[in-house]
């Protein structure tokens, strides 16, 4: 018999009306409050997602207090997840963070401390695409293959960028709040390539920068013992570049490595292929709910812990191509002494 998991969220954005709805969906979590800086956007979320019976809060101490909370989703700017998830764990909440969780090493380090100290706690990384049917298809395909390269790409124009055009500075467009096209969606190709080939031996992008100082786009390289994969995130443009991993003369192809709404394995030089793909469920993020849910519910430390190394290195690698790259946020380090 399992007590479901009461969930709270911090942030108003869309992706955090999508994880609502997986709460609901969910039959190992309900849904107990929804924290807000303003009434207004708070009521609009809950109202949106079909969930306007899930209270809003405006104090994230009341939040942390409760004790029907058992887990935070924390899907704010990319700069504050640290101290939220900091705030959320020493409050003995798990949490779940969007994606990029954090901006450095440094910062996950600190994170890691506090899960050390605390046995009983789960920290997870929101990072969709690789909890879904596909990924986990893809992942199937490349068993007994060795691989020659590839090339992932996911490019779309960002409902902000006008907003930049016009001469503001959107916080996904902005250093302050660790924004760029790197961090946004660059992320999902990062995250895809440790998940399947493991963390590069080096890391590199060039990227296109704007004038608010964060990337619009870029080429990135990982480099792996034998091959390279090719990364191109950007959200200046809409493309409808597939991806693409190359197992010599035959090539494992997706739409879309973010999505992954179907997988191919295309043979020799011609058009002739093996759909390996199966139906992807209709809200992407219930995947990674259930698997954290079940994860939490089994007191499963082995999970938790390839999950938590895959996060690491993700961590890593994206503050490695940002160095490379030279871009460079106002805050770097924001860990601070566990006051436990």
């Amino acid at each position: 018999m399992f007590t479901m998991l009461g969930i709270a969220t911090i942030g108003t954005s869309f992706i955090t009306g999508a994880f609502i709805q997986a709460v609901q969906a969910e039959p190992l979590t309900k849904m107990v409050a929804v924290y807000s800086r303003t009434q207004a956007h708070g009521e609009q979320l809950v109202q949106s997602a079909g969930a306007a019976d899930v209270p809003v809060k405006t104090s994230l101490a009341e939040v942390l207090a409760d004790p029907a909370v058992d887990i935070v989703y924390i899907a704010s700017p990319n700069s504050l997840h640290f101290q939220q998830t900091r705030a959320a764990l020493l409050a003995g909440k798990h949490v779940i963070t969007e994606k990029p969780a954090f901006t450095n090493p440094a910062q996950f380090a600190e994170i890691e401390r506090i899960l050390n100290s605390r046995p009983t706690q789960y920290y997870f990384e929101a990072a969709r695409h690789i909890h879904t049917p596909n990924f986990k298809r893809l992942q199937q395909a490349l068993e007994g293959h060795q691989v020659s390269g590839a090339a992932f790409s996911y490019a779309k124009y960002s409902s902000r960028y006008d907003a930049l055009l016009a001469g503001q500075t959107p916080n996904i467009f902005s250093p302050r709040f660790a924004g760029g096209a790197l961090q946004d969606l660059g992320v999902y190709l990062v995250y895809a390539a440790v998940a399947l080939f493991g963390k590069p031996l080096a890391a590199h992008y060039l990227p296109t920068m704007l004038e608010s100082g964060v990337d619009g786009g870029g080429i990135g390289r990982l480099d792996y013992n034998g091959f390279n994969v090719v990364l191109r995130p950007d959200k200046t443009v809409e493309s409808r570049l597939p991806s693409e991993i190359y197992l010599g003369k035959d090539t494992l192809w997706t739409e879309n490595i973010a999505e992954l709404p179907s997988v191919r394995l295309y043979h020799g030089n011609g058009e002739d292929y093996t759909d390996l793909g199966t139906a992807q469920p209709a809200n992407g993020m219930g995947p990674e709910l259930h698997d954290f849910a079940t994860i939490i519910q089994d007191k499963d430390r082995s999970r938790f812990a390839d999950l938590l190394q895959l996060s690491a290195r993700v961590n890593e690698v994206l503050f490695a191509m940002r160095q490379d790259a030279g871009i460079q946020f106002p805050v770097n380090v924001e860990a601070v002494p566990i006051d436990e």
